[in-house]
């Protein structure tokens, strides 16, 4: 498991690293095209694209850290009341579900940008742009979202049977 979340760990940063650079570089392209606009009356005319592109590459990187760290959207008034066995059961049955959502979304969005790269899809912007480059990161996303989810469905699996193993607290008080 330790190697399984280490290489997870060091595909984050990577991710977060990447996220950061089409942040940057969308900052950079809604500036210039501010600018050019005031200062020249032009426009880029690829600013709204580009920006669209670079905002859903954030976005899909960013999912990794963001389940790892427990930040991606949950409901938890109910499970954070439970002991710890159900607990661990409901994160478990989440993370498969998850895992396979996720695997389903890697597969259905590599067989759309597949279908873009062999019919040679092009945007319907000025600079028409492969749709296939944009479109790629969509499997990538998806499919580290679902190693996140296994290493989740693993945690979950082992918080389970540490669970099980502990005698409930009631029982512990009876012996006394």
């Amino acid at each position: 498991m330790t190697v399984f979340s280490s290489i997870l760990d060091r595909l984050e940063r990577v991710c977060i690293g990447a996220a950061i650079i089409f942040l940057l570089m969308m900052g950079l392209l809604m500036n210039v095209e501010v600018f050019g606009r005031t200062l020249f009356g032009r426009s880029t005319q690829i600013s709204d694209e580009f920006a669209g592109y670079f905002f859903t590459a954030m976005t899909l990187l960013c999912f990794v850290p963001t389940l790892r760290h427990g930040r991606f959207l949950r409901v938890e008034a109910l499970i954070e009341r439970l002991p710890a066995l159900p607990k661990a059961v409901f994160a478990l049955v989440a993370a498969v579900i998850g895992a396979a959502m996720s695997a389903v979304l890697t597969y259905t969005t590599f067989q759309l940008a597949w279908t873009s790269w062999n019919y040679g899809t092009v945007s319907l912007q000025a600079i028409q742009v492969p749709l296939v480059i944009p479109q790629a990161i969509l499997p990538l996303g998806f499919g580290l979202l679902s190693l996140a989810f296994v290493e989740q469905a693993i945690l979950a699996l082992i918080n389970r049977r540490s669970a099980e193993a502990k005698p409930p607290l009631d029982i512990l008080h009876g012996l006394d």
